[in-house]
């Protein structure tokens, strides 16, 4: 044995040389925490949540393929669902199925995503549905969204077989710093008018979060407001063109005109029959831009409507005042849904319906850093009544305004 300084090192040292020299290497960030792998358990169908928001449904059975380790995901389309009474059944063009796993929260900047996927030939053949392999953060991420869509076309040739699939960082449609604090794998069908009902299976769907090649996060941007108090006010043309209108498939026009007395604008809903595009659930999303980035922590926004009775004895509209950020803020949306019913006695008369820092507190506040708009949504929930809606005003409260 070696001498160290005329002495032979005793069995116990030796033992807690080997000791310390492997903690350096596990706390030192080698290849054990660089090359973190995360797989998601696909035996257990009871993982899955399926998600209604946006154009969701439930018309999916979800169950486990042992013989081929797959997850077996089959859609219940059929093409008597567009006469369904149920609107995400019968939004045939427009719904989507939207499953998902939780993962630890991690950071998928890097990640390089492998998994196999059975797609079968119906599919292929019709042609119309899509599917979009995402990762999506929780609360602490701002439920920020990045995926990549493959068209049926991209199977061709696979059908009925397992298809070996590779996402990596360039495959994802929005910027990347949406994907940095990931805790939800979504298998998405985009439904684009497909009545298959066929069993797609998925298997060994891994993620390699290659961590060595991750770039720390730019630090927040916190802008200073350029004014601290807006109040817009609807009684004018100009003022009443100057909102924007949001037409897509879960936000549908409304009619918007200058009332007679002239003191706000008038919301009628397109709601009658015949009007309402098929399989739409008829809400309304109206915004209204600052023209610049804001800080909204702290804020207050009023927003005075006047009401007809009929819509809180119906019982069924809701409205949902919210703040959205602009692009630099991935678009982060925040709002809360008031129920009529609660405001009955207001009913005909000026209404104040506020939305501001306290409606956050008891939850985990999203970013309002880079606020760029206001708005409110009529959440229509089968409501099928026109009756003139007045808005009168929107005003804007921050800084120290916002507590005042």
């Amino acid at each position: 044995m070696r001498k160290l300084n005329g002495k032979i090192p005793c069995k116990w040292s030796v033992i807690r040389s080997i000791i310390f020299l492997a903690e350096i290497v596990l706390t030192s960030g080698f290849a054990f925490s660089q090359n973190k792998e995360i797989q998601l358990d696909l035996s257990n169908p009871n993982l899955w949540t399926v998600d209604l928001v946006h154009l969701g449904s439930k018309q999916i059975n979800i169950s486990y393929d042992a013989k081929e380790n797959a997850a077996v995901l089959q859609p219940k389309w059929s093409k008597n669902d567009a006469s369904s009474t149920d609107v995400a059944t019968s939004n045939i063009e427009n719904g989507r199925l939207h499953s998902y796993q939780h993962i630890q929260m991690s950071d998928c900047t890097q990640s390089e995503v492998t998994f196999e996927i059975n797609m079968p030939q119906e599919y292929i053949n019709e042609g119309k549905m899509e599917f979009v392999f995402s990762l999506q953060a929780g609360t602490a991420g701002d439920y920020m969204f990045n995926g990549h869509t493959y068209k049926m076309s991209e199977f061709a040739g696979s059908g009925g077989k397992y298809k070996q699939m590779v996402v990596v960082p360039a495959d994802y449609h929005e910027n990347l710093e949406k994907l940095r604090k990931i805790e939800r794998v979504n298998i998405i069908f985009e439904r684009r008018g497909s009545v298959v009902s066929a069993p797609i299976k998925i298997r060994s769907l891994k993620i390699k979060l290659n961590e060595d090649k991750i770039l720390p996060p730019a630090p927040d941007v916190v802008v200073a407001n350029p004014h601290s108090y807006y109040k817009f006010s609807y009684n004018t043309p100009e003022a009443i063109n100057a909102l924007e209108m949001r037409i897509s498939a879960e936000s549908m026009d409304i009619t918007r005109q200058l009332s007679k007395t002239g003191i706000g604008m008038e919301l009628i809903p397109r709601w009658s029959e015949g009007q309402m595009p098929k399989g739409h659930t008829g809400d309304v999303t109206i915004a209204q831009k600052l023209g610049a980035p804001h800080n909204f922590e702290p804020f207050k926004v009023e927003y005075v409507f006047n009401v007809p009775k009929a819509y809180s004895d119906e019982g069924k509209m809701q409205i949902t005042p919210f703040v959205q950020a602009g692009e630099q803020g991935f678009y982060v949306w925040s709002g809360v849904s008031k129920d009529l019913s609660g405001y009955a006695s207001k009913a005909g008369q000026d209404l104040v319906l506020t939305l501001s820092s306290e409606d956050f507190r008891m939850n985990k506040q999203k970013k309002k850093n880079l606020i760029e708009m206001v708005g409110f949504k009529f959440d229509r929930h089968g409501s099928t009544l026109t009756e003139p809606i007045l808005l009168k005003s929107i005003t804007v409260k921050l800084d120290k305004k916002a507590t005042e």
